[in-house]
């Protein structure tokens, strides 16, 4: 039997348990009642005392001598029989053999009950006996399966191991086989290979000195050839040179004539230039090294100075719009008329950045005279102001502008190292400092066709080049700062780079309202 059956077992028995302390209950209560019959008094009211609450007994009690009691109650109620009534209207007895009849049929219901109880007890121990019994069988026969089961398990390694010292036997036996093998095998293959190379070698030699008799007639052939070309062309360069030489005297002969005629004339008019160059002479003089002197900063800040004329032109259409100034010109017509208006549109356009760099420098001038100074060289080409005097303004004026230009240009740096501080620079060069957004770890290869996005700004958020997606090469026919940046990554990654404008104008194409410093953020993603 397992132990869940004799756990069963137990638990059905735990289930008969409250009827035989239910017996032991009611074995209390009678014996309560034949004291309580035993103890009456005489009187006219016979008096039933109170049922005494059932305790329960931690163990069955022995069941009582039930026939000894009824005896003994019955002698009590012959005795009772006997004494004279105090009341001739209540009888005793009849109350008596009335709980008498009602005591004897719970006896005869307990006794029927205890019996039945008694037979559940010896079921119950008989089976928890034979349940012991199974289980002590269970145990010796598993104990058995699990003897068996290790006596094999031991056969089993046991052979395991014959089988293992069988098999190392027969691996060394092939092993050694096998190196007997191969050593025969690679004896042979040295005799094969030293064979071959023998006849490789001789077919060589053969080879060798088949090839030097056709390169020695090939040789003497192509001299042949040669020869006779050289001498063909000689004769052809001779007949050349002695047909050049004739036109070129002939040539020379005609030169000469004209040479002298121009002489005589170039040194007539040399004459009554000089004459008149004299005079002017010594008036020029005066401003040569003045004009020297500022020749080398005109040189250098030409381009400045192109767009400030192009900004002051921008000024003076700005100004002619407003209230004070005449109506505005009507609609040009004609071709010439819509030229010069979309000229004097760009002119103004690459004017204003140029005006605002001369408010950034502080410079104070007025703005009526600017636009009369324009408009008067623009259509008449005069000057109220004698050249001297615009000369000397126009020098200090460069030389403020070019100070203020310096300190401007000073903060722009500045301010770029204030961007960019604490950040790891992957690469600076050429004013230029690049950034990786997204590394990679592929670079580009060249003439790789890739896909690129490109955003270029000022760091006021001003957009200068924009635009996605655009399949290019990656060669030398890029752009110098597009093709710098594709060299620091490759597909799927991202730099971008910081600058000041004025050390990228050579490198990246920029529209003429960008000031040389302005900060620029150039970003490069490659798909």
């Amino acid at each position: 039997m397992t132990e869940r059956r004799l756990l069963a077992v137990l638990m059905t028995a735990a289930l008969f348990m409250p009827g035989v302390a239910s017996s032991a209950s009611d074995t209390d209560m009678l014996r309560a009642f034949g004291d309580a019959a035993r103890t009456l008094p005489p009187a006219p009211v016979v008096s039933v005392p109170p049922k005494p609450k059932a305790k329960p007994a931690p163990k069955p009690a022995a069941a009582p001598d039930y026939q000894v009691e009824v005896k003994r109650l019955q002698a009590r109620i012959q005795q009772l029989e006997k004494q004279p009534a105090a009341v001739p209207t209540v009888n005793p007895d009849e109350a008596l053999k009335k709980q008498l009849a009602a005591r004897e049929k719970q006896i005869a219901t307990l006794n029927a009950q205890q019996q039945q109880q008694e037979s559940q007890i010896s079921k119950l121990t008989a089976a928890l006996t034979a349940a012991q019994q199974q289980q002590n069988a269970d145990r010796v026969e598993v104990k058995k399966q699990l003897d068996a089961a290790k006596t094999a398990a031991q056969r089993h390694d046991e052979a395991m191991k014959n089988q293992q010292a069988e098999s190392d036997k027969n691996r060394a036996a092939f092993k050694v086989e096998n190196e007997k093998k191969l050593t025969a095998e690679l004896a042979a293959n040295d005799k094969k290979l030293a064979a071959l190379q023998a006849e490789s070698q001789q077919k060589l030699t053969e080879q060798q000195a088949v090839s030097d008799k056709k390169l020695a007639a090939l040789q003497a052939e192509s001299q042949q050839k040669l020869t006779e070309q050289q001498a063909v062309s000689d004769k052809k360069l001779a007949a050349l040179q002695a047909e050049s030489q004739q036109k070129l005297t002939e040539q020379q002969a005609v030169s000469d004539k004209k040479l002298a005629a121009l002489q005589t004339e170039s040194q007539q008019k040399l004459t009554e230039q000089q004459a008149a160059g004299d005079k002017k002479l010594a008036a020029l003089q005066s401003q040569q090294q003045e004009s020297l002197k500022q020749l080398a900063e005109l040189n250098a800040g030409k381009q400045q100075q192109a767009i400030t004329i192009a900004s002051l032109t921008a000024d003076l259409a700005a100004a002619q719009k407003r209230p004070a100034a005449a109506a505005e010109p009507a609609e040009p017509k004609s071709d010439a008329e819509r030229d010069g208006y979309t000229l004097g549109q760009f002119i103004a356009s690459n004017a204003v950045v140029q005006l605002q760099m001369v408010k950034d420098i502080g410079l104070k001038i007025s703005m009526d005279q600017l636009i009369a100074g324009l408009t008067t060289q623009l259509k008449t080409g005069d000057s109220a102001l004698a050249g001297e005097e615009m000369a000397r303004r126009y020098a200090a004026m460069q030389q403020s502008i070019s100070k203020g230009l310096n300190t401007l240009v000073a903060k722009g740096y500045a301010q770029l190292d204030k961007q960019v501080a604490k950040r790891k620079v992957l690469q600076a060069g050429q004013g230029m400092r690049w950034f990786a957004v997204k590394p990679v770890k592929t670079k580009l290869i060249p003439d790789q066709q890739v896909a690129v996005t490109v955003k270029v700004s000022t760091l006021g958020g001003k957009v200068i080049n924009d635009f996605a997606d655009d399949t290019v090469p990656f060669n030398n026919s890029l752009p110098p700062l597009l093709h710098e940046g594709m060299a620091l990554t490759g597909r799927g990654g991202a730099i971008e780079g910081w600058a000041l404008a004025k050390d990228i104008y050579e490198r990246e194409p920029l529209p003429p309202w960008v000031t040389p410093y302005d900060i620029i953020h150039y970003e490069l993603a490659i798909k």
